[in-house]
């Protein structure tokens, strides 16, 4: 059975229908000499989306968000966070944020002025949060691998009036064209990091920008703590590249949030020869 006839297997289930066809692709590629029969390479990769995409995703959030966005007759959709908090409960990763979404949102405004771009990594359903922000960004570019979210975004950015856009992206292989003075990987590192080792640092290394937010989930789905604030933040700073320093970090409920700022290669020199800290 040839990776495409796989990947064909694969999309033909619903939950998998939208994945971006590349990425199911690459995986089969990745699992195909682990197993010899079809079923069980099948069984392999479906394991793995729901791993790292189908787990956070509410049972038809993308129905149900469709829904709410057709019927929606508020007046400035962009300024709207009961709708925001609405959009953003159906998916797990920015429902574990509505309790503190004023404070996560405001955190992050901090760093944004009027004029930036952002450029939201494996944005989910992220962008929907727009209403929590205390300051827009001029452009936003929002990627993900899943085809019925970036739709989603689309028609949600039209009804706000926003010169915003939303692309397919497979953030484990895919290179970064555009620069962007914002960068947000908002819980997307150990997902990466389970695909490709390096590869959060590897994007972050390659990107030309001012600030990068890197978040970690802080408990389990069922919410339960079980070390994970050492075992990523410990991990995170140990390796973290030369050219990166850590200009703040924030600790709400559920998420460790990193800022990172790029340092100048003279900058760099002067610290390898005094020895000072990045952090």
């Amino acid at each position: 059975m040839t990776i495409q006839k796989i990947a064909e297997e694969v999309l033909g289930s619903r939950k998998y229908s939208a994945v971006d066809r590349a990425i199911v692709e690459r995986i089969c590629e990745e699992s195909i000499s682990k197993y010899a029969k079809p079923k069980d390479i099948i069984k392999a990769v479906k394991k793995e989306l729901h791993i790292i995409h189908g787990a956070f995703l509410v049972e038809n959030c993308h129905i149900k968000a469709e829904a709410l966005l057709d019927a929606y007759s508020g007046g400035d959709i962009k300024t709207d966070r009961v709708l925001a908090a609405k959009l953003m409960a159906l998916h797990i990763s920015t429902r574990e944020r509505l309790g503190e979404a004023d404070e996560i949102y405001s955190f992050l405004s901090a760093f944004i002025d009027p004029g930036d771009g952002i450029i939201d990594i494996g944005c989910g359903f992220n962008p929907f949060a727009l209403p929590f922000f205390t300051v827009l960004p001029k452009n936003y570019c929002a990627l993900d691998m899943n085809l019925s979210t970036i739709s989603l975004l689309a028609k949600y950015f039209a009804l706000a009036k926003l010169p915003y856009r939303s692309e397919l992206f497979d953030a484990a292989s895919q290179a970064l064209g555009a620069p962007g003075d914002l960068v947000f990987l908002l819980k997307l590192f150990p997902l990466l990091e389970r695909q490709k080792k390096g590869c959060g640092f590897a994007i972050l290394d390659a990107l030309d920008f001012r600030t990068a937010f890197v978040s970690f989930p802080l408990k389990s789905a069922s919410g339960k703590e079980k070390g994970m604030e050492v075992f990523y933040s410990s991990r995170f700073e140990a390796e973290l590249p030369e050219g990166l320093t850590i200009v703040e970090k924030a600790k709400f409920n559920n998420e460790m949030v990193y800022v990172l700022g790029k340092l100048s290669q003279k900058l760099i020199r002067s610290f390898r020869r005094e020895g000072i800290s990045r952090s």
